[in-house]
């Protein structure tokens, strides 16, 4: 049976100064796909939420925006095959990733969302120390820009930052106790098909970077995610992931990650069909009756 693949590029409001990477990895992919015999294509997010025609047994979803999130829903609800869905993505905004994390029982820091508007109601970030140092981050959306997320220290510049974020039309933040140690990002696909840590500098224990992947891939499951990166503070032997993301450029790791992408759906696509198929002899009965 002929597959098809169509691949939906994010939306430039979305890639911030990753417009290019985030489009190589959607055409790495399906290149990935095609050379295995799936009919391939690709579309703006913006003509895929206007209704084309997408007659395709996968869809790679990169876009993040309500319109065309609204249509991956519609064609998922006919039994098209997604990765990543659209309940996945919508799990990565900033007012359900927090709670996500933590419900996923993952080493994460504490935080809350907390609403912009005067007078700001900090009850609900009793568990957090302001003069420790905590992130103010958009509630709605991952970062757009650099003053979408900030660091702050104190309770008078905590609720500074709240106003700031207020007077630029952002009714929601994410607050997170800021962590001690060094960053690194991660980069992985789910089923066990690829995971890679990468540092700017020093080396990362090999048991830390299992720790890490397993504790990842838990949360990657609880999102719902297939394609999934983000971001984990090392310290020690401890660590403690401070971000996720749905489907990231994987600029640095793309060509191995577009073939554990391809690898991943044609698995699931063909999960599907043997589905099916049990499906329909169960209803037809043993052979010979």
């Amino acid at each position: 049976m002929k597959h098809r693949a169509i691949g939906i590029y994010r939306e430039h409001e979305f890639s911030p100064g990753k417009v290019e990477a985030d489009a190589a990895i959607i055409d790495a992919v399906l290149q990935e796909l095609s050379s295995l015999g799936v009919e391939t294509a690709a579309v703006d997010a913006k003509t895929f939420a206007a209704g084309i025609d997408a007659d395709a047994d996968l869809l790679l979803v990169m876009c993040q925006g309500e319109a065309a999130l609204k249509r991956v829903a519609e064609m998922e609800a006919r039994g098209v095959l997604t990765l990543n869905s659209a309940l996945s993505i919508r799990n990565c905004y900033r007012d359900l990733l927090g709670i996500g994390l933590i419900r996923a029982g993952v080493p994460t820091p504490d935080g809350a969302i907390l609403g912009t508007a005067a007078p700001v109601n900090l009850k609900t970030l009793t568990a957090l120390d302001f003069d420790a140092g905590v992130y103010v981050k958009r509630g709605d959306l991952h970062a757009l820009g650099p003053d979408d997320v900030q660091e702050v220290s104190g309770r008078a510049s905590l609720l500074e930052a709240c106003k700031a974020f207020s007077r630029r039309g952002v009714h929601t933040v994410y607050v997170q106790q800021a962590v001690e140690g060094r960053t690194v990002k991660f980069y992985g696909v789910s089923g066990a098909e690829y995971f890679t840590v990468l540092a700017e500098e020093g080396e990362i224990a090999p048991g830390v970077a299992r720790k890490l992947a397993e504790a990842a891939s838990v949360a990657a499951s609880a999102l719902g995610l297939d394609a999934w990166g983000g971001d984990a503070v090392l310290s020690g032997e401890r660590f403690a992931i401070i971000d996720f993301n749905d489907w990231p450029s994987y600029s640095q790791v793309r060509k191995a990650a577009a073939r554990a992408i391809a690898r991943r759906a044609l698995k699931r696509i063909r999960r599907r069909e043997e589905d099916l198929a049990r499906r329909i002899q169960e209803r037809s009965g043993p052979p010979g009756r």
